[in-house]
């Protein structure tokens, strides 16, 4: 009967953490003002196409979320970088690596977008809400080198017109 007790009570153990940890997932994101949606796969096909990576390049992801467009475009041979600030997340994204065997091609580091070092990149993705797309938009065409793509899903820039787009996935060259 001892036994049996004790298996229930680390049962209702688990259930309970599981749901505090569920929480507090949701809740650094709502503190974070930065949602984690995840890219849907149609979309992410759409990414790549339009970002045309080549082998060698830098593609750096700013919210990186679960790691998807980083293991895209290791795939697709460049360095992958992602800024991520949801620990869950870049947790998450370290298993995934590991497991992919991408240890040396995907690198998550827990930093804010406004802080990264964009001039590395040859790509850049983001996902954008609207309130904060003006704001991205002229701090990402005063941090980049030439040549650099940038890939803006859901929102466009307000001030640059997209050299493609499709799919609510928008390509802006500096």
């Amino acid at each position: 009967m001892q036994i049996f007790v004790g298996a229930i009570l680390v049962i209702i153990a688990l259930v309970l953490l599981f749901v505090i940890l569920v929480g507090i997932f949701y809740s650094i994101d709502l503190f974070l003002d930065l949602p984690y949606v995840a890219t849907q796969r149609n979309k992410i096909d759409t990414i790549i196409k339009l970002a045309q990576i080549k082998k060698g390049e830098t593609a750096v992801d700013l919210g990186s979320g679960d790691g998807r467009l980083l293991f895209a475009s290791a795939k697709k041979g460049a360095k992958a970088i992602g800024y991520e600030l949801n620990p869950f997340l870049i947790a998450l994204t370290l298993i995934h690596t590991k497991l992919k065997g991408l240890g040396n091609e995907v690198w998550i580091e827990r930093k804010s977008m406004w802080t990264a070092d964009l001039k590395v990149a040859d790509v850049i993705f983001v996902y954008s809400l609207k309130k904060h797309i003006k704001k991205f938009e002229d701090f990402v065409f005063q941090n980049t080198r030439p040549g650099t793509r940038i890939i803006v899903n859901l929102h466009p820039f307000p001030d640059k017109k997209p050299a493609k787009s499709k799919n609510g996935i928008f390509l802006y060259k500096i």
